[in-house]
């Protein structure tokens, strides 16, 4: 058995449950999974999975992960403690895999670090795999992964989306100060998004804006895209792995992820937000068209398939 358990209530977690989702739907073609997510009643309706439990906190995730004698533990969350990896190990668990930081104390078997940045990171305690190529985007977009990349003759339709939150405002910020006749915008307004902030939006009407109210094919939205602004989320990664230019503004949480990202020709780095918008109406063309490719050919999609392979090394595959 194999358990995936992400928390997604977090502005900043709705990725990790996308993430998990995929993975879930991926190892359960060949191997006996279940998925436990933290989340709320609205955000679990996107996952239409029959072996996938919603749960509104850790006590009732742990709950059912002591009704399985032995298992495979992934753990999508954010900053879990010493205690939830004591704990599992105490009531079956046979092996520990971890996404995302363990600065909290966690103590997983085997860490996923899922980039391929510069710094440093060194811990003996567990295994590590380290890369992009440990980055997973789902089995749609790797379906509609355009099989040759070419490059684009002029930029002129801009998807602008900033999570399924937006937890930096820039939705707004981009909304008020949009009036060029350059570019045609589409703008997201995600499913975690407030009502009466989305409300307060699209009171703010332009001809060339068009807002897309939580959209149930953002693969669409991508690949009929010229160019995508984000935060350098997940969405960043689709549309480098579907071969659509990405670029992204700096916000705190995210600002090193997009620095490197521009460090490494993967993304046109905007910059901060308050010169995001000028540097946007003067792309450079030559430059969009390189970082694409090169993103492109690091984002390949094979990701699920590499996991698998670390699953499949561990001893007790067939628990």
């Amino acid at each position: 058995m194999i358990i995936v358990h992400a928390k997604g209530n977090s502005q900043l977690g709705i990725g990790n449950l996308s993430r998990s989702y995929e993975l879930i739907k991926y190892l359960s073609i060949t191997k006996d999974v279940i998925g436990i997510f933290e989340c709320d009643e609205n955000i679990f309706r996107r996952y239409d999975i029959n072996n996938i439990y919603r749960v509104n906190n850790l006590n009732e995730a742990l709950e059912l992960v002591t009704k399985y004698k032995s298992f495979i533990y992934i753990s999508d969350l954010v900053s879990p403690k010493k205690e939830l990896s004591s704990f599992l190990k105490e009531n079956g668990a046979k092996q520990i895999l971890h996404f995302n930081g363990i600065n909290s104390g966690f103590e997983p078997d085997i860490l996923f670090v899922t980039d391929g940045f510069d710094y440093e990171f060194f811990d003996n305690r567990f295994k590590i795999y380290r890369g992009f190529e440990y980055y997973i985007v789902g089995n749609e977009v790797i379906k509609n992964r355009k099989k040759k990349l070419k490059h684009i003759k002029s930029i002129k339709n801009i998807l602008i989306c900033f999570g399924g939150a937006d937890p930096a405002f820039f939705t707004e910020y981009f909304a008020k100060n949009i009036n060029d006749f350059k570019y045609n915008y589409k703008i997201v307004l995600g499913p975690a998004m407030p009502k009466n902030r989305k409300e307060n939006i699209l009171t703010i009407k332009k001809n060339n804006i068009e807002y897309i109210d939580s959209p149930k094919n953002m693969i669409e939205l991508l690949l009929n895209s010229d160019l995508l602004i984000t935060l350098g989320g997940m969405t960043t990664y689709e549309a480098m792995c579907l071969g659509v230019p990405a670029s992204a503004v700096r916000w705190n949480y995210l600002e090193y992820i997009v620095k490197s990202f521009g460090e490494k020709n993967m993304i046109t780095d905007l910059g901060n937000i308050d010169e995001a918008y000028e540097n946007l109406l003067n792309l450079n063309l030559d430059n969009v068209n390189k970082v694409c490719k090169n993103a492109y050919n690091i984002i390949d999609g094979s990701a699920l398939k590499n996991i698998e392979k670390v699953i499949n090394s561990i001893n007790g595959e067939s628990l």
